[in-house]
């Protein structure tokens, strides 16, 4: 043989060779491949069956738990409305805190429109919602305290308004009858201080010829003065001191005789004219006095003469005479 020969037979002994080993390692591949297949796949039945089990599971639990959230959702919904009823009633008590306590009336409403909606809940969102109640409650609980606290404190404050009042009142009352008592005191001090004039005697007197006495007269044609004597009674209470006495006396005609148009004095809040007046010291005792008027020629008429005497801005006798 030669070795061209012997050459060519060790190359195929040779490629056999190789042929085999890819032949062993593609089985083996092939194998393991098999292997892990299989495990796959038996990993995934385990996961498909431990999802139905867990899924199953949930379902129970939320069938037991489920009247549990859905009263829990009730219990929710009748609290929010509660609260709502009591901020119409602390906004009935108490309008001046109208504004805030409606910002908490419209959270709640926003809360109760929520929970309306009929889609399931989740338990967090069940906890949240209760934790807001809890809030909500915890601020409306306070405003229930202040509100109370202020219309305790209005009530107070009225029963004491109320009883000094009456206090008031009735010291109103002491006080007028007070003041009553004194008017009438007062009103009876004046008419006891008021002087009294009696024993008048009024007439026209004509000067005598000789001597310059005087006698009276009753024709209008000879009278020169008129005079009028009376006398001033006694009195305690009356103020005493110096007094000015006034006369007055009206002709028949209504005209008060006077001198001058100035002689007025003040007789209740009003000014009269005066005849004539003179001035006394009265110490509380009787006063005998005459007050005359000169005619000074002038001529009188007949006919009846009032005559009036004031003392202290009042009338205090009057009289009368009457000529022929």
């Amino acid at each position: 043989m030669s070795e061209q020969t012997q050459f060519n037979n060790e190359s195929k002994k040779s490629s056999a060779g190789v042929w085999i080993l890819v032949a062993i390692i593609a089985l083996i591949g092939v194998a393991i491949l098999g292997w892990m297949y299989s495990k796959e796949s038996n990993a995934r039945e385990t996961c498909q069956t431990t999802n139905e089990q867990l899924e199953q599971e949930m379902n129970s639990m939320n069938e037991a738990l489920g009247g549990y959230i859905d009263g829990a959702t009730t219990d929710l919904k009748l609290d929010f409305q509660n609260m709502l009823d009591t901020y119409d009633k602390l906004i009935e008590k108490d309008a001046s805190k109208a504004d805030s306590l409606q910002i908490q009336k419209d959270s709640i409403s926003v809360l109760l429109a929520q929970l309306k909606d009929t889609k399931n809940r989740s338990y967090y969102e069940i906890n949240q919602l209760k934790k807001r109640n809890g809030q909500l409650r915890e601020i409306m609980n306070r405003y229930l305290i202040t509100i109370d606290s202020l219309n305790t404190l209005n009530v107070d404050l009225t029963s004491r308004l109320d009883q000094t009042s009456s206090e008031l009142n009735l010291t109103q009352s002491e006080r007028d009858s007070l003041r009553k008592q004194n008017d009438q005191n007062a009103e009876l001090l004046t008419k006891g201080a008021k002087l009294n004039a009696f024993n008048f005697v009024s007439e026209a007197l004509r000067y005598q010829t000789f001597g310059g006495s005087t006698k009276d007269v009753n024709r209008a044609a000879r009278a020169e003065v008129l005079s009028c004597s009376f006398t001033i009674g006694e009195n305690k209470i009356a103020r005493t001191g110096s007094k000015t006495i006034y006369m007055q006396i009206t002709a028949p005609n209504g005209q008060v005789i006077y001198k001058r148009p100035n002689d007025v004095t003040q007789v209740a809040g009003s000014e009269i004219l005066f005849t004539g007046k003179r001035e006394i010291d009265y110490q509380g005792q009787l006063v005998d006095m005459t007050i005359v008027y000169n005619l000074e020629g002038k001529e009188v008429a007949s006919g009846n003469y009032v005559v009036k005497i004031f003392a202290d801005g009042a009338l205090i006798g009057k009289d009368t005479f009457t000529l022929k």
